[in-house]
This record gives structure tokens, sequence and C-alpha cells, in this order.
């Protein structure tokens, strides 16, 4: 009988060993390329993982970039917003400012305001001469108005001869000589004023509180000098044109005075007192100047009046008492012929109305009357009883006092001589020079824009 071989290669006559040995080896290789496959995997996630973390850092870093860049643009905005501010501002005020206040320091702080200067000077060139004359210094030690110092002639100088801004950074521009006492500037920036096509100055702003002086701030310098060119040429055609108007109205008082002589010095004091009422009341600067002006021009329609009606030394006829009222509108249609002394035209129409309606010519009562012609009408009234007149010798002072006292409220508005009497006690009342027509201020017609609120939305390109 045959011996049964077994061991190793017993499996070799065995079908069924021989197929598992099959399948063993298959899921051996299976499973090295199984794992194979996956080692290929978690290297690709490890991979992507790492771009993808690599992505959004760089992600996160352009975010922050586009967050700085949006806070600087915002900055920037907003100072582009606070520079148009100042300058729509500045503006409102330099060309408020041509009927009063001080044009050439209005100018200096709205470049030092724009520009966030602590200090600056204007500077201001005569038309055929080399003389430089400081109009306005905010925060110059010891600089006072007048002749420029060399230091500040020699800066002033250069930008007029370059007709360039001229910036300086470290504060030390090339041929200037040594700076006085409060002339060393930290850094500056000078720019050129441009009046009728001619270098008329120099605004000069330094020492920026923050930072230093840059392209924006020249631009904003010189836009803020355009307007200054502006203000200052309709200063100089206004104050011509209402040297215009006070003449006429010197020529109409002296017409006036020189047809009925005992009026002499008569409208002078009127019109002193009414401003000196005017202003106790708290009128505003155009009213004060309507009450005085009306006071000095109030009788002008007297030079339509007959020389023998006006200096009767009698009682007049009942008809010459008519051509004597006749006066008021007689002076206020020559009057509104004038355009700037239309408001006044009106306070002389008015100004011999009573308060309590018995009056000329339209019988007004009370407060229907205007204000200026109350004033003009008590004013007038104590005037012309402190004045010789051919029918009357001059009264007291206080005889003409009582007068006013006795017919307030009739005649005269009660607050009106109240304050009245009061002027004539301060001793300002009393004639202070030989010139009037100053001391009446501006008509309405030269108030700024901006007090009347004309200007109310406008804004400054």
């Amino acid at each position: 009988m045959a011996e049964t071989t077994s061991g190793a290669g017993g499996s070799a006559g065995d079908p069924v060993l021989a197929a598992l040995d099959q399948a063993a080896a298959a899921h051996r290789a299976r499973e090295s390329e199984w794992r194979a496959h996956q080692t290929a995997t978690e290297e690709a996630l490890r991979e992507a993982q790492a771009a993808l973390e690599a992505e959004e850092a760089e992600w996160t870093a352009a975010r922050a970039r586009l967050e700085a860049d949006l806070a600087m643009e915002r900055a920037q905005a907003e100072r582009h917003r606070h520079r148009a501010e100042c300058l729509e501002r500045a503006l409102r005020e330099i060309h408020g400012a041509l009927f009063s206040g001080d044009v050439y320091a209005l100018i200096l702080r709205a470049c030092l305001t724009i520009t966030q200067a602590s200090r600056g000077v204007y500077v201001t060139s005569a038309a055929g001469s080399d003389r430089l004359r400081v109009r306005a210094a905010m925060g110059m030690t010891g600089m006072e108005l007048g002749d420029a110092s060399p230091t500040i002639a020699a800066l002033c100088r250069q930008v007029l001869e370059s007709g360039e801004t001229l910036v300086s950074n470290d504060g030390r521009p090339a041929g200037i000589p040594a700076p006085g006492k409060g002339e060393q500037f930290r850094n500056f920036v000078a720019a050129p004023v441009v009046l009728m096509s001619d270098l008329h100055g120099v605004i000069i702003a330094g020492d920026r509180q923050s930072g230093e002086f840059d392209h924006q701030d020249v631009d904003s310098l010189l836009a803020v000098g355009d307007q200054a060119a502006v203000a200052v040429r309709n200063r100089r055609l206004e104050r011509e044109l209402q040297k215009a108007y006070l003449s006429t109205v010197s020529m109409l008082a002296d017409a006036m005075e020189a047809k009925d002589p005992s009026t002499h010095g008569h409208c002078e004091m009127a019109s002193r007192y009414a401003r000196m009422v005017a202003e106790r009341m708290e009128l505003p600067s155009h009213e004060m100047a309507v009450v005085c002006y009306s006071a000095l021009l109030h009788d002008v329609g007297k030079i339509g009046v007959s020389d023998g009606v006006l200096n009767k030394p009698g009682p007049l006829l009942p008809e010459e008492v008519e051509l004597v009222r006749a006066h008021v509108r007689v002076g206020h249609d020559l009057l509104i012929t004038v355009p700037a002394l239309g408001p006044v035209a009106d306070v002389v129409l008015h100004h011999h109305e009573w308060y309590d309606g018995s009056g000329y010519p339209d019988g007004l009562t009370g407060e229907k009357i205007p204000l200026a012609a109350r004033i003009v009408s008590a004013v007038d009234a104590y005037c012309a009883m402190m004045t010789r007149r051919s029918y009357k010798e001059a009264y007291s002072a206080d005889h003409a006092r009582a007068e006013l006292e006795r017919c307030s409220g009739t005649q005269f508005d009660p607050t009106v001589v109240q304050v009245l009497l009061e002027v004539l006690d301060d001793p300002r009342a009393e004639d202070q020079d030989e010139d009037y027509d100053a001391e009446c201020g501006l008509l309405p017609s030269f108030v700024p824009l901006t007090e009347r609120g004309e200007l109310a939305g406008i804004t400054f390109g």
C-alpha cells in the first residue's frame, strides 16, 4: 500500500488548497495595491490642505490689505470733506466781509484752517513799488502790521518773481536771510495771490499741526488765494461805490441846509441822536444806518418849498401849512430815485406820523409807523425845539425834554422817548468831530449777502 506525502508541496495535488493559495496571493496583492493607493490619497489630501491653507492665508492678507486701503480711502475722503467744509465756510466769511470786518485776517485764517497750519502771514505788494506790507499775521510773535521784515520780504519776493507756490518741509529755503524772532518756520507753504492778472501779494502758512505740507495743501491755498483776490478787488469797488453814495447824501443835505439857513447843524445833530437811539435799542447795523441817514435827510423835501414860506416869521396860512406838509412826499420822491436810499425814502415819507394816528401823510398809528420813522420823529422834534427858527426862539434843554415827555404816547412812541432821554444824558451825544457822513455806517444795499441770508444753500466750487 502506497504512503501519503505531506508538507509544503502537499497542496500541489489538491485542487482546493491550490485555489486557496491563489486567493490568498491575490488578496495580498490587492491589499498592497490598496495601501499604496491610500498613501497616495493621503499625500494628495495633505497637498490639497496645504494649498487650501496657503490660499486662505493669501485671501486673509488680501482682505487685510483691502481693509487698510478702504480705511485709508475713508480717511482721505473725510479729509477732503473737512477741507471742502472749511473752504466753503471760509469763502462765505471772506465774501461776507466785503463791507465789514478785516478781509485780510479772514483770508489768512481760512488758509491756516484748511492747511492745518499753526501760524501765517498775509503780505501785499503795491503796484509799481517794491514795498511789501504785512496786512494780517497770526501766531507770529512780535510781528506788527506794516512793512515786512527782511526775512518775510525775501521769501515773498521769491514767490512774486517766480509766480509759483513755494513749499518747504524743512523750513530752510535757499537765499533767505536769517529769520528774526518768531519768524522761523518748521515747515511752510507760500502761495501767490493774483489780482486783476497782476501779482497782488503772498499768503504764507507755516508749522503744520501734523505731518508735512502736500500738493492738496497747495491746491487749497491757491483756491483761497483766488477767492481772496476777488474779495479784495470787490472791497475796493465797494469803497468807491460807497463814497459815491455818501457824496450824494452830503450833496442833498448841503442843498437842503442852503435852502433853509435856520436848519444849519440841525440835520447833523438829528442824525447823531438818531444813530445813538437806534444803537441803544440794539437795532441791526444796517437798520441803524437807515435811521441815521433818514435823520440826516428827513427835511430834504423842503427844497420844493418856497423860501417865503420856510422863513415866514409868523403863523402859516392853511394853504402854506399844506405846502410845508408836502415836503415829506417831495423828499420821498427825490430819494427813491437813488437805489441805495430806497429804505431812507420810506422813513422820510412817514417821519411826521403821530403815534396816536393824527399825523401825516397817511395817519398811521402805533407800530404801523416804521420804527425808524418813530425814532426820527422824536429826534427831529427835539432838535427843532433846540434850534432857533424864524417863528420862534430856541427852547432850553429842560423845556424840550419836558415837551418830549408830555407828548409821549400821543405824538411820539413812549419807548423811543425814554431811550432818547437816556441818550441825551450820555456825554457821547455831544458832537465829537466834523465828519458826520462816516458815523452813519452802511446802507442796506451794502450789507453782506450772508447777513441777509441770500447765500443760504449756495456751494462754492
